[in-house]
């Protein structure tokens, strides 16, 4: 019985810190997409035109992750965790893409002759991390969340996460001290803990137990919240800069 009572209270205390950090995640989230929103509308350069809509979807999924984590601590159900994983690996992947866009808008950026992966190659590779989005839609709708669910959700945001960190890397070595390297320092952070927090739903698939594993990911989904909003500055700048 004290046992009982012991997980009882920390399922408790974990659901806190769960919608809390969810909360905090929609709000800092939706902030990030409306200035990312007015950055696309007051920006002229059309080539700059599809990275800022990834930044606006951006923030729409991590708003929508943020608001179904914490319908997810008052309720529970399979369409309700199918949308909550596929918002979360959206946010991740769209990070991705525009880390990627970012790199090849930069005028440093290898010319098209001098690359080794044609840019129409990667934009096939990105339509296949949409499928898997879509297929981890699927398996959650079929098998509810388990050790599988788990294991594809936590493999697919690393993936995505790697993909845009090894943009982000060569952008630094091509726009050190410019403002496009003052963009990419405020989104990494991001993506890093987006990755870190599918590393952490690998965690079941080992055994670890599930209690443990959401109060890392709770801790991760504060994290990825914070530096939301940090970003978010960065973007009034450019609005500031933009208006005037």
């Amino acid at each position: 019985m004290v046992i009982s009572l012991a997980q009882v209270g920390a399922d408790a205390s974990g659901g806190v810190v769960r919608f809390v950090g969810s909360g905090l995640l929609a709000v800092s989230a939706g902030i990030f997409g409306f200035y990312a929103f007015r950055n696309l509308q007051l920006n002229r350069m059309e080539s700059q035109r599809p990275f800022w809509f990834y930044l606006v979807a951006i923030g729409v999924a991590g708003a929508l992750y943020g608001v179904l984590g914490m319908a997810g601590v008052l309720s529970t159900g399979r369409w309700l965790l199918a949308l909550a994983h596929a918002a979360f690996l959206f946010c991740t992947v769209f990070l991705a893409f525009a880390m990627r866009e970012l790199y090849y808008n930069s005028t440093l950026a290898p010319p098209v002759d001098e690359r080794r992966i044609p840019l129409s190659r990667l934009r096939r590779i990105e339509l296949g991390f949409v499928c898997a989005i879509l297929f981890e839609l699927l398996v959650v709708l079929v098998l509810g969340h388990g050790s599988v669910v788990s294991f594809v959700k936590g493999l697919g945001s690393i993936s995505f996460a790697v993909y845009g960190i090894v943009f982000a890397d060569r952008l630094e070595s091509l726009a050190q001290g410019t403002s496009i390297d003052t963009l990419r320092r405020h989104l990494l952070p991001v993506l890093v803990c987006s990755g870190l927090l599918g590393l952490a739903d690998l965690g079941v698939v080992v055994g670890v137990e599930s209690v443990l594993v959401g109060s890392v990911e709770s801790v991760f989904v504060v994290m990825i919240g914070a530096f939301m909003l940090t970003a978010t500055i960065r973007l009034q700048q450019n609005v500031r800069g933009l208006s005037a």
